[in-house]
C-alpha cells in the first residue's frame, strides 16, 4: 500500500481533535437475526491525503463500528528498537494515533509484522523517511529466527502493547500464503512466531494475541495453506483471517459474484482448532470492475454482489460465533489513487472496497452493515 509518511502528518491533526460445501442457501431459508457475535470496524485508511478527507474517514469509522483496527504494516524500526532508543518520529506519531484512537465504547485491535508486504522476507525499515524502507546493512543477511531478530521483535511488540494498550494484538500478518512448508525460511520463521508468542503470553496473559492468515495464496493448494495454517495457529489465541473473495487466485478472470462460492468458505479454517476463537482480521468486496492488465487481473462486479457478500459475511461470521471483523476499506479511495505519484499496480486492488463509492454516497452494502451494527451483540 501507499506509504505512511504524508498520511500520518495528517491524522496528527486528528490529535488535536481527538485527543467448503457447495450447497447454497437461499436468502427465504435464512432466520432473521436477532444479534450478532462480534464486534464490527474499520480501518481508517482515508480517501485522499487531505486533512478533511482524513478527518471525516476518522470520524465515520468510529460513528459506524464497535471495533477499530490500527494496522501498522509499515515496517520496523529495527535499529532504534535494538539499541534502545526513542521511536523516529514517523514512527511515534503513528503510534499516537492508535493511543488517541482508544475510548470506552470502541474495542482497539493493534497488528504488526516481522515480514515485509511479500509476506516472505524480513520487515523492511521504518524510519523519518517513511515506511519500507531499505534495511540498514547490518539486518540485511539476517534470517527470521537470528536471536537478534527474534528479541528486537519481542521488544518492539512489547513497546507497542505498552503504549497502546489495545483491547487485541496482532503479531504477524497473512503469515501462510508466502512459504512452502519444506522451506528453510518457514522454519526459520516459525520459531520466530513460536518464540514471540510464547513471551508476549508470558507478559500479556490476559491480552488475547494472535497472528493472521489468508485463505487463498497463488502457488500453494488449499491442502497446503490450510496445512501451514494448522502449524502457525498453534501460536496464536484466535484463528484470525485474512479473506478478499471478490478475486480469486484460481482464477483472476472470475466474476465476483459471492454465489460462486461456498456460503461456509471460512469453515475449514475455522476447524483448525474449534477451541480458539474465530476472527476476520481483514475482509473487503469490491463493488466494481477490477481490470488490472499488468497483473491479469480481470474480475467483473457489481455493487449487488458487493451487498451480497455483505449478507454472505454477516451471517457466517454469526455462524461461526466469531469474535470481531474488520472491513477494509471505509471509502473508495479513488481520489487517493489518482493522487499518488505512479501508483503501483497492487494499489488498484482494493479501490473499490468502500462501503461509501469514490464520491462519498451510500452503497446498497452500507445500509446492511448498519443494519447488523444495530443489532444488539451478544
Amino acid at each position: 500500500m501507499v506509504g505512511t509518511k504524508r498520511i500520518t502528518s495528517i491524522f496528527l491533526v486528528i490529535l488535536l481533535v481527538y485527543s467448503c460445501s457447495e450447497d447454497k442457501t437461499t436468502e427465504q431459508d435464512i432466520e432473521e437475526p436477532t444479534g450478532r457475535s462480534f464486534f464490527m470496524g474499520f480501518t481508517a485508511f482515508p480517501y485522499d491525503y487531505d486533512v478533511n478527507a482524513l478527518t471525516e474517514t476518522f470520524e465515520n469509522v468510529i460513528a459506524d463500528g464497535d471495533i477499530f483496527l490500527n494496522h501498522l504494516d509499515y515496517g520496523v524500526p529495527w535499529d532504534e528498537v535494538m539499541n534502545d532508543l526513542p521511536f523516529p518520529e514517523e514512527v511515534q506519531n503513528t503510534i499516537n494515533v492508535a493511543k488517541n484512537a482508544k475510548s470506552p465504547d470502541t474495542k482497539i485491535v493493534l497488528t504488526t509484522t516481522p515480514t515485509d508486504q511479500s509476506r516472505g522476507n524480513l520487515a523492511k525499515y521504518w524510519n523519518n523517511s517513511g515506511s519500507h524502507q531499505p534495511l540498514p546493512p547490518f539486518w540485511e543477511e539476517k534470517n527470521f529466527d537470528d536471536p537478534i531478530v527474534v528479541s528486537t521483535f519481542i521488544t518492539y511488540c512489547k513497546r507497542l502493547i505498552d503504549e497502546v494498550n489495545p483491547d487485541y494484538f496482532g503479531y504477524g500478518i497473512e503469515t501462510n500464503a508466502s512459504f512452502k512448508k519444506d522451506d528453510p525460511a518457514f522454519a526459520q520463521f516459525l520459531n520466530l512466531m513460536e518464540a514471540v508468542y510464547t513471551a508476549l503470553k508470558v507478559d500479556y496473559p490476559n491480552l488475547p494475541v494472535f497472528l493472521s492468515i489468508q485463505d487463498q495464496a497463488f502457488d500453494l493448494s488449499k491442502a497446503e495453506v490450510l496445512e501451514i495454517s494448522e502449524m502457525l495457529v498453534a501460536h496464536s489465541d484466535y484463528i484470525a483471517m485474512s479473506t478478499y473473495p471478490f478475486l480469486y487466485y484460481g482464477d483472476l478472470t472470475r466474476d465476483a459474484n459471492p454465489d460462486l462460492f461456498a456460503d461456509n468458505w471460512l469453515e475449514d479454517f475455522r476447524n483448525l482448532d474449534p477451541s480458539k476463537p474465530f476472527a476476520v482480521a481483514e475482509t473487503g468486496f469490491s463493488a466494481d470492475d477490477l481490470v488490472i492488465e499488468n497483473l491479469g487481473v480481470s474480475a467483473r462486479s457489481t455493487e449487488d454482489w458487493q451487498r451480497g457478500y455483505v449478507e454472505k459475511l454477516m451471517n457466517q461470521l454469526n455462524a461461526l460465533n466469531a469474535e470481531f471483523a474488520l472491513w477494509f476499506v471505509y471509502r473508495d479511495y479513488d481520489l487517493l489513487y489518482e493522487n499518488t505519484p505512479s501508483p503501483p499496480d497492487i494499489l488498484r486492488v482494493w479501490r473499490d472496497n468502500g462501503l461509501l463509492d469514490g464520491e462519498g454516497n451510500e452503497r446498497q452494502s452500507y445500509q446492511l452493515w448498519k443494519e447488523w451494527l444495530q443489532l444488539p451483540k451478544q
